[in-house]
């Protein structure tokens, strides 16, 4: 009966130890990403961008967390000055498998407001994303995410069209708490 009331007890503080994605926790981190494309043969149509975006948030219940994340990014493209926007935007984050898993496959959605400032004026848009992808967790609180992306900007910035963009993001989150 000992072994037994032991053996309990040291699977239940493991459980607790090892879990990452459970209600009442928080979530810190965030991605870079980085995206080159280029339009026909003319050189002058290559665009490169870099963006970073750091994000907090918060289980609200059990696999799924919601917070806000700043996006920083800059473009370029060849031959003009660089463009550099600026994101807000709240987020909600589901884990698809339960928690104590080695790998996670997880999906993110947000929907933010900023600003792009190019030549010296600034104008607002608004952008929808999705991402998708495995959480690789290094350690019970640490995890690398390997995410595709898909967004979708629009608003003054844009004019009447939208500015659609698939890409690839490596992502960093720390699991704190309970």
């Amino acid at each position: 009966m000992k072994k037994l009331l032991i053996s309990a007890l040291v699977l239940t503080l493991s459980k607790s130890t090892f879990s990452q994605i459970n209600k009442g926790q928080w979530l810190a981190g965030g991605s870079v990403g980085f995206e080159s494309s280029k339009y026909g043969d003319q050189d002058e149509t290559k665009t490169t961008t870099f963006q970073i975006s750091p994000n907090a948030g918060y289980f609200f219940l059990q696999n799924f967390a919601g917070g806000l994340r700043a996006t920083i990014q800059t473009e370029k493209v060849k031959g003009s000055d660089a463009d550099n926007n600026l994101l807000f935007a709240p987020f909600v984050r589901y884990y698809f498998l339960p928690a104590l898993q080695k790998v996670n496959i997880l999906a993110d959605a947000s929907y933010g407001f900023g600003s792009v400032k190019s030549d010296g004026e600034s104008d607002g848009y608004n952008q929808f994303a999705f991402s998708a992808g495995p959480a690789i967790f290094l350690s019970q609180h640490t995890a690398l995410e390997l995410l595709l992306q898909y967004r979708s900007a629009g608003g003054d910035a844009f004019g009447d069209d939208r500015l659609n963009n698939f890409g690839f993001n490596i992502g960093f989150q720390v699991h704190l708490g309970k």
